[in-house]
């Protein structure tokens, strides 16, 4: 089938340079890559190097090689009549499609082939895309001061696979303390360039989709807001930061609940066309593509609009899938107490009259949080771009340790001798990451390291 994609730039290229072998996909493969690169101008770039790798490999592929790769899905198509359906816009194509399958109950059929067309191609694309020189990268979690760490507990997931080792927090009084020994910056970041992320960004290979900071609150946001103040700030998203934009999506969304919706697809198409966008200030970088990911994270996450910790598990995953950054730190808080379910119904207004007090619930918070730090875990050892290749981290404010993950290691790590501080967590990042250590950091704890 030959799809209106109404494509222009380097996307409308790509699809001229490989108009064969898009005709010789199935219907809803083509649909699903055309739909894609109509999104070209908010995709993240590693998502742009996908969309070229895969078309290259497709179009590399003879074409009887490719006719077995996808004959289940295209019998699929057959079985449900989608040959039969003229649409030739992609995305209304896609809808009429899925309705077919659901009419005809193929629609696990049809995910089961579509899945099995994509393991057969991944191992090569995954090739091409992360070779062995491909840069290590680091996902840093965080659980912030005030949640209720129970130490026999804490990140008890990982005890096959973590070593804990102690921390020393000599000099450390508060969150705002430990975070600057952790991750430099503060008052003199500016002239210094004295935080981790001023030490990426003097790394010529820097980009702003290469960091992110993903959290709660804004106790980091605010430590490097002044750092920051230039071209090329790190990607931030704050849940609190992001108050007044997400006041607006729901109540955008409930003027449209209460002048009606025709279907669960209508409702959905309309979220999407929504323009919305923060306020200037509230992003770090406040590019196209970062604020269409935003709106996206708060649309498609299940509570990522009215619970921080969910919003920063959601954000976390989809930046570590989508942008593939090579440093992320991911910081949870405190969350709010949940409510009856009668006042979480979403994009609700409830009555002044039915409005219950706001109370902080740190012991429910620190339940979360284990299960969402594990969550972002999983979702990276999922993606080539960071399995064999990345060091993961995880500390607690209030705890004097901290849990290291080196994913091209097995099991435990042999933990140093000594208790390490703060600033030496600072210097293995820098050194994991191959940057020069932000000035004042300590010496790379060499277990991890090495």
């Amino acid at each position: 089938m030959q799809f209106d994609a109404k494509l222009t730039g380097e996307a409308a290229t790509l699809v001229r340079a490989h108009d064969e072998v898009l005709r010789r996909l199935p219907a809803t493969v083509h649909a699903f890559i055309v739909v894609d690169l109509q999104k070209w101008s908010t995709l993240f770039p590693a998502e742009q190097r996908y969309q070229r790798a895969l078309l290259e490999h497709l179009s590399q592929t003879p074409a009887d090689d490719l006719s077995r790769l996808a004959a289940g899905i295209a019998r699929i198509e057959t079985d449900a009549g989608l040959t039969r359906i003229s649409e030739r816009d992609p995305g209304r194509f896609q809808d009429q499609a899925q309705a077919a399958l659901r009419k005809q109950n193929l629609v696990t059929a049809w995910r089961r082939e579509i899945d099995r067309f994509f393991q057969q191609i991944d191992p090569a694309l995954e090739a091409r895309l992360y070779p062995p020189d491909t840069p290590r990268r680091v996902v840093l979690q965080l659980y912030g001061d005030g949640i209720a760490v129970q130490p026999d507990k804490l990140w008890s997931r990982f005890r096959a696979t973590g070593t804990r080792i102690p921390l020393r927090l000599d000099g450390v009084k508060n969150s705002g303390h430990y975070l600057r020994a952790l991750l430099g910056g503060g008052a003199n970041a500016s002239e210094t360039g004295g935080s981790l992320f001023g030490a990426l960004r003097r790394d010529p290979a820097f980009t702003p989709t290469d960091a992110w900071i993903i959290e709660s609150h804004a106790a980091v946001h605010d430590l490097i807001s002044k750092e920051t103040a230039d071209a090329r700030p790190p990607t931030g998203l704050s849940y609190d930061r992001l108050l007044p934009y997400r006041d607006s999506l729901m109540r955008a969304l409930f003027s449209k609940i209460q002048s009606g919706v025709e279907s669960p697809q209508a409702f959905a198409a309309y979220a999407r066309s929504l323009r919305l966008a923060p306020e200037p200030g509230v992003l770090l970088n406040p590019t196209e593509v970062v604020q269409t990911f935003v709106r996206d994270v708060l649309l498609t996450g299940n509570g990522t609009l009215f619970v921080n910790n969910t919003f920063v598990e959601w954000a976390a995953a989809q930046a570590l899938r989508r942008a593939q950054p090579r440093v992320l730190v991911a910081r949870y808080g405190v969350r709010d107490r949940l409510k009856p379910f009668s006042s979480l119904l979403l994009f609700s207004q409830p009555r002044t009259s039915d409005v219950i007090p706001l109370v902080e619930d740190p012991v429910g918070s620190f339940i979360d949080v284990e299960q969402l730090a594990y969550y972002v875990w999983v979702h990276a050892e999922k993606s080539a771009a960071y399995r064999n290749r990345t060091l993961y981290l995880f500390l607690a404010e209030n705890v004097p340790d901290m849990l290291a993950i080196r994913s091209d290691v097995p099991g435990v790590i042999r933990p140093p001798a000594d208790a390490v501080a703060l600033a030496d967590v600072s210097a293995t990042i820098a050194h994991w990451l191959g940057v020069r250590p932000p000035e004042g950091s300590g010496r790379p704890i060499a277990s991890l390291v090495a």
